[in-house]
């Protein structure tokens, strides 16, 4: 190599490390944008309005949420993925994304993604406060004594809530006659309006028909008992242990980065958003929407959505609404023995 040469290469190097030092030292120097996945006035949407109003103080720029609902998120995660890494765009996501490669709708994965999870309301199984079921058992006596027969809706086909019905269906056996409507709260009107039989959706979706006593809860999917609107709600697991084999399965909501973003960036982010978790506008939204708060990141969500992704991949390739075998992404199959 000539001493030219050397030189030469001596001077790039140098100011490639006085280019990006001083850049990922200074990040951010302009706003930040969240592309939500979703309309506006769900969960998702929420718990990203109020992180950004938490964190900006932190990161010391504006950071504005937009929606960009569309291929059931696809077109954001798209937008997201095929823009610069470079931390000034965050994709609004929530478990959802979880079933998007195996429905065909987007090739990348959670090894894809860092994710920062907010938090998540949990799921509940009610009935009207007419319905002849007093208990959950009550309702899986009845569907044993006329499988098919008792109805049941949980919101779009994929959706959180249709796959923990889907793992009953699986570990206890107990097939309902699924009806899929539109979203959480066509389902919760179906059940007022005695269409279906049973309604399983978010505790924070079906909160203010809880409180007026228009729902009736009788389970939630969990092993532990909750408190909700002065009633205690029994787990589920109490009537069908083998649940327990596949929890936590649960709602989360929150925001994305590539996981090749710059480490530096992602680490700016992470103290942020710990510290943002704290301040009040996130707390609001929790309240608002009766969501359990999280502030996952890390490893600790990265393994979270890695479980829940195998079960999301497998179920609905199972029941034939995924279009792309989990095996192409090298999902683990979490039903193999």
């Amino acid at each position: 190599m000539s001493k030219r040469l050397s030189i030469v290469l001596a001077v790039a190097v140098l100011l490639a490390v006085f280019v990006s030092g001083p850049a990922f030292a200074d990040w951010p120097t302009r706003p930040i944008n969240i592309i939500v996945y979703s309309s506006a006035g769900g969960s998702t949407d929420l718990s990203n309005r109020a992180i950004a109003e938490a964190i900006k103080p932190y990161l010391g720029v504006d950071v504005v949420v937009s929606n960009m609902p569309g291929a059931m998120g696809a077109t954001a995660t798209a937008y997201v993925w095929e823009a610069p890494h470079d931390g000034y765009l965050w994709y609004g996501t929530s478990e959802g994304f979880l079933g998007l490669a195996c429905q065909g709708m987007h090739h990348t994965t959670v090894d894809d993604w860092e994710f920062f999870m907010i938090g998540g309301t949990p799921g509940v199984v009610s009935v009207r406060p007419d319905s002849p079921y007093e208990t959950f058992q009550d309702v899986l006596d009845d569907v044993a004594a006329r499988p098919g027969d008792v109805t049941i809706a949980t919101s779009i086909p994929g959706c959180i809530w249709h796959i923990q019905y889907l793992t009953l269906e699986r570990y206890g056996g107990y097939e309902l006659a699924y009806i899929p409507y539109a979203g959480s709260h066509p389902s919760i009107v179906a059940a007022l309006a005695g269409e279906i039989d049973v309604v399983w959706t978010g505790v924070g979706e079906q909160s203010e028909f809880l409180r007026a006593g228009e729902l009736r809860p009788l389970a939630m999917y969990d092993t532990v008992p909750h408190k909700f609107a002065g009633v205690t709600i029994p787990p589920i697991t109490d009537y069908v242990p083998e649940l327990e084999q596949v929890m936590p399965l649960i709602q989360f909501v929150g925001f994305a980065l590539p996981a090749d973003t710059p480490p530096e960036i992602l680490d700016t982010i992470a103290e942020a958003f710990e510290q943002a978790m704290q301040e009040e506008p996130v707390e609001q939204f929790a309240d608002t929407v009766a969501s359990n708060l999280y502030g996952y990141m890390g490893d600790e969500a990265k393994e979270l959505a890695y479980n829940q992704q195998e079960i999301f991949a497998w179920l609905l390739w199972e029941q034939g609404i995924g279009t792309v075998s989990p095996e192409e992404f090298g999902i683990a199959n979490p039903f193999e023995d």
